[in-house]
């Protein structure tokens, strides 16, 4: 009979082994040279990064017409005049945005809000492209998009990710937004020579479209790496607070409300003299 020795008489113990960490792909070791990536990551990490380069790029494509539209039919002084109103117009749409965005889901939030402004860019070109002076009605529109579709995609990317996870990755995504800054700035005279001003339009608007895909590709990935309870508390509308309610009840929050306030009033003074020179310099 065979005698076992004193380590094979204890096998009732647990056993206990320690699992491997899963192995990453050559993308995940690629980006992980710029950031903390982490094995599963590297897939809406690319895809929050092409997006916001995208809607980037769109932004400062419409942002050249802008420019353009309304200095040429209004001056300096109508462009100071169409950023107070569209100040105003914001302080409408905000309220109103928050009452969709506690009716609906953020995939479906995200969009009706992006097929919105892509059908405002088709009426715009067909509008400017039939002779009709649309320069402070751009202009205020342009304010507006930059606005509530950049801070879109960042509340989008925030639900995507726990606290931990957003502090290593949304360095790489940054880095898709300047990139994106770069390309639609570096790539306006080539496609003004080859498209027009109002072609820049349905490039722009081409381009959110394709930012609309990628987020349901991004919020399918999320849904899969989640437990369903998770799934439906991502998938909730949400809640009714105001975002004014929020910074009046927060002092840390109402000091950097007036702090933008401030930045914004010197900003607006800056463009509005540099306006006046380029006006002046063209005549």
């Amino acid at each position: 009979m065979r005698r076992t020795s004193e380590h094979e008489s204890v096998r009732s113990f647990p056993v206990f082994r320690t699992l491997a960490e899963p192995k990453k792909n050559w993308l995940e070791k690629f980006l992980s040279l710029f950031a903390d990536v982490r094995a599963g990551e590297s897939r809406v990490v690319v895809i929050l990064t092409v997006n916001l380069a995208l809607l980037l790029a769109s932004y400062y494509l419409l942002k050249t017409v802008r420019e353009a539209l309304i200095l040429t039919e209004g001056g300096a002084e109508v462009k100071s005049y169409s950023a107070a109103a569209q100040a105003l117009l914001l302080v409408l749409f905000i309220p109103a945005y928050g009452a969709l965005a506690s009716r609906v889901s953020r995939l479906k939030l995200i969009m009706w809000v992006s097929l919105f402004f892509i059908s405002h860019l088709i009426v715009f070109y067909f509008a400017g492209t039939a002779g009709a002076r649309e320069g402070v009605v751009f202009y205020v529109w342009v304010g507006i998009f930059n606005v509530f579709v950049i801070a879109q995609f960042w509340a989008f990317a925030n639900d995507l990710f726990a606290e931990a996870q957003g502090k290593r990755l949304f360095p790489i995504v940054g880095i898709g937004g300047s990139l994106g800054a770069v390309l639609g700035a570096w790539s306006t005279t080539q496609l003004l020579q080859s498209f027009g001003t109002y072609g820049l339009l349905l490039i722009a608007s081409l381009s959110i479209g394709v930012c609309v895909g990628l987020t349901v590709m991004a919020d399918r990935w999320a849904l899969r790496q989640v437990s369903e309870e998770a799934a439906f508390k991502m998938e909730a509308p949400l809640g009714k607070e105001g975002g004014f309610q929020l910074i009046l009840q927060d002092r840390y929050l109402l000091l950097v409300a007036i702090l933008t306030v401030l930045l914004n009033a010197v900003n607006t003074c800056g463009e509005f003299l540099l306006s006046k020179l380029v006006v002046q310099q063209s005549l």
